[in-house]
């Protein structure tokens, strides 16, 4: 999971604005572990062999879950991995009781921000500082 992680902070995260990944090494080796058990989840997904994609959820201690942290390599694209990546993301998020999800991207990332604008995120404001989100978006999951 770790190459995958990497190449998502390359790819989309820190790439994009100009700071190579080595410079945020360690940070960049592994999801946080806010997203392991108990307080959150990270789901891996494979195309037989292949690692393709990735994405976590985790707890907010309030009634909204947030997922963070998801990424699908080229080689998984234009497949639905996304798609179901991200329902099964919400799926965990309501078994653990939560009634939304939340979740901050880059304006950049116009193919995520599709993808939550069609299975129906609606842009909220600010809830956190991260440094390279400035877009916020929630889900009701009932």
């Amino acid at each position: 999971m770790s190459a995958l992680y990497r190449a998502y902070i390359r790819d989309e995260v820190l790439g994009p604005i100009g700071v190579p990944v080595d410079e945020a090494a360690p940070a960049a080796e592994a999801p946080p572990v806010d997203l392991e058990p108990p307080g959150g989840e990270m789901l891996l997904v494979s195309l037989g062999d292949e690692p393709v994609a990735i994405g976590g959820v985790r707890d907010l201690d309030t009634p909204v879950a947030e997922v963070k942290s998801m990424y699908v390599a080229p080689a998984g694209r234009r497949r639905g991995i996304a798609r179901r990546l991200l329902a099964r993301l919400e799926a965990i998020a309501a078994e653990r009781g939560c009634r939304a999800v939340r979740l901050d991207t880059a304006a950049h990332l116009t193919g995520a921000i599709a993808l939550y604008r069609a299975v129906g995120y609606r842009e909220i404001s600010a809830y956190n500082s991260g440094p390279v989100a400035d877009l916020w978006f929630e889900r009701p999951l009932s």
